[in-house]
Parts: structure tokens; C-alpha cells; sequence
């Protein structure tokens, strides 16, 4: 069978196609395809992390469920991220979504797509999670706060964390990194270690579709959802500003200088060798 490339090369030399036919394809590859990438990416991270954290907290100590949900959801994101970073840039969260849009990184019909997106694959993901573990709803699925835990105290915990989630993505994702090939790595880390901070409190949401889909799949919908959905869009605003002030002050070329400037005085000091 012909591949798609080998069709559009024939049909190019034979003269049957013209400028509108690769205007055409082309609005394909940069629209459909990474929000077709999103919606899978997301269905297939959310059905790691949630079907993983469903898991690890059935009879299982405090302790021990907290750290296997941080690995599910830590461990999720990064695969996924890797698989999927070169096709929709492998966001998966409405907040990244929304500091990408404010940074310049998204048009507001790409952010808006991939808003719809995300939503639709984690409903998916957590459906099909839901599907293979039944039962109860566990520790590791809905978002609620916990032990008494104030709304105050649950808004700042998804603000503050999903704003260094979305910083730590700004800044492995900034096309100035020589190591953005690595970015999974430090995102995937970070959702782990904001989910050690935050699941004893409220669940660790972080990730507004996450924190719909689960309470729409399990029809439990409590009266704090909305700190789930204000404070990561806050913190991504925060994660945007930090930023562009950063942006702003060229922070690769002060590094550079500085890193220079360091040279230079250790190579002016007697007896010391530039490193």
C-alpha cells in the first residue's frame, strides 16, 4: 500500500496537485495532528497515572500509597511526555496549556483546541482506568481536600505547585535549551515530588482536566472542585510571569556572561587552571 508521502509525490510530479492541496495538508500537520497527539497523549497518561495510583493504594500503608502514587503519576507523565513531545509538545494540563498561550508559545485556536483536547483524553483515560481497576474510588483517583484541610491551604498547594510545574516545562521546553530533548526527565520528576508534597492534603491535582475527569467518571463531584480548577490556572499565570521576566532580561545571555566573567578571574589567579 502506498504511503501517504509516496501519493503526495506522485500526484506532485504527475501535476495533480497544486499550492492549495499543500496549504491543505499543511493546516492538517500543524492543527489536527498535534491535537489528535494531545488527546491520545493525555488518555494515555492519565490511564498510567490514575490506573497506577488506583492500584498501589489498595491495601497498602499511608506512606507507602503516597510514594506509589507520586511514581504513577510521575512515571506517566514522563513516558508519555517522551512519546508525544514531538507532536503536540506533550502539555496534557489545561494550566500548562494557558502559560504556553500567555508566553507566546500558543495561538489562542491552538490553546483552545488543545484545551478541548486535553478534557476529552482525560475523561478517556480515567474512564478506561476506571474500566480495568472497579471498585470503590481509592485514595489516589478524586480530588478532595483532606484531614480538616482549609480551602485556603488547598488553593495555595495547587497554585504554588502547579506554577513550578509550569515553570519547570517553560524553561526544559524553551527552544534555547540544549537540553530540551531531556525535558520529560525534570517534568516528570517535578509531578512526582508535587505529588509527595500534596497527596496527604488534596490528592495533588495540579492538572485541572485531571481533577474533572476523575470526579465526572466516578459522578462525585464535591463543593471545594473549584480550588482544583482556580489554582492551577493561577499558578500557570504565575508560571508565565516568572517567565517573561526571565525572558525579559535575556537570562541565557547573563548566564553566558557570567559563566565568562568566572573564567576570566580564575584565569588571572595565579596558580589556578580554567575548568
Amino acid at each position: 500500500m502506498p504511503t501517504m508521502p509516496n501519493i503526495i509525490r506522485r500526484a506532485s510530479s504527475s501535476g495533480h496537485i497544486n499550492l492549495s492541496n499543500r496549504k491543505v495538508i499543511s493546516d492538517l500537520q500543524r492543527w489536527y495532528v498535534p491535537a489528535i497527539g494531545e488527546f491520545i497523549g493525555t488518555a494515555m497518561f492519565l490511564y498510567l497515572a490514575v490506573g497506577g495510583a488506583d492500584a498501589v493504594s489498595r491495601g497498602t500503608t499511608e506512606g507507602t500509597g503516597v510514594l506509589g502514587i507520586a511514581f504513577a503519576f510521575g512515571i506517566g507523565l514522563m513516558v508519555t511526555a517522551w512519546a508525544f513531545g514531538r507532536i503536540s509538545g506533550a502539555l496534557f494540563n489545561p494550566a500548562i496549556t494557558l502559560s504556553c498561550l500567555i508566553t507566546g508559545n500558543l495561538c489562542v485556536a491552538k490553546a483552545c483546541m488543545y484545551f478541548v483536547c486535553q478534557l476529552l483524553g482525560a475523561c478517556l483515560g480515567v474512564a478506561m482506568a476506571r474500566g480495568n481497576t472497579p471498585g470503590n474510588v481509592k485514595l489516589g483517583v478524586i480530588n478532595y481536600l483532606q484531614n480538616g484541610e482549609s480551602l485556603a491551604r488547598g488553593f495555595f498547594l495547587e497554585f504554588w505547585l502547579t506554577c513550578i510545574l509550569c515553570f519547570v516545562y517553560l524553561m526544559t521546553t524553551e527552544e534555547r535549551s540544549k537540553s530540551s530533548f531531556m525535558a520529560p526527565l525534570p517534568i516528570g520528576f517535578t509531578l512526582f515530588s508535587c505529588h509527595l508534597f500534596a497527596t496527604r492534603y488534596d490528592n495533588a491535582s495540579i492538572n485541572p482536566a485531571r481533577a474533572f475527569a476523575t470526579s465526572l467518571v466516578s459522578r462525585q463531584f464535591t463543593r471545594d472542585h473549584w480550588i482544583y480548577w482556580i489554582g492551577p490556572f493561577g499558578g500557570g499565570i504565575m508560571a508565565a510571569a516568572l517567565y517573561i521576566f526571565f525572558c525579559y532580561f535575556d537570562f541565557d545571555i547573563v548566564t553566558a556572561a557570567n559563566k565568562a566573567q568566572h573564567r576570566a578571574e580564575v584565569a588571572a589567579a595565579p596558580g589556578e587552571t580554567v575548568k
